[in-house]
């Protein structure tokens, strides 16, 4: 087995944890003389098991698109972040203010625009 973990054989770095857990499970024999041993031998068992069970493996595709899903996640959450900065700085940019209708320039007359209906004022319509 060395031999293949010097080769880089994925299926070896795998087969360490669960190789430690089956080496236990072969020699757990009950003992009667002393009961507390078995049971410390078979929790340590249980444990090299549920490690084994645990244990990421570099080599395995799967672990190569779990990182690769972490990092995407983590590149999602900075874009969210920077959007909503984006955002709360627009929200915060003074707006121009409103452009009100210039008043009439004292300096210039005032044109008087009366309208008179020919019935109210008595004044004649201009002739053509």
């Amino acid at each position: 087995m060395l031999e293949e973990k010097r080769r880089g054989d994925p299926s070896a770095a795998l087969a360490d944890p669960l190789a430690r857990a089956a080496r236990l499970i072969a020699g757990l024999r009950p003992d009667w003389r002393d009961g507390e041993a078995f049971y410390q031998r078979r929790s340590e068992a249980l444990a090299a098991l549920r490690a084994a069970a645990a244990a990421p493996c570099a080599a395995c595709p799967a672990a190569a698109l779990r990182d690769r899903a972490r990092r995407l996640e983590a590149l999602l959450r900075h874009a969210a972040a920077e959007a909503a900065r984006y955002r709360r700085l627009l929200a915060s940019a003074v707006r121009p203010p409103r452009r009100r209708r210039a008043e009439p320039d004292p300096r210039q007359a005032a044109l008087p625009l009366a309208c008179h209906r020919l019935g109210d004022s008595g004044a004649t319509p201009p002739s053509r």
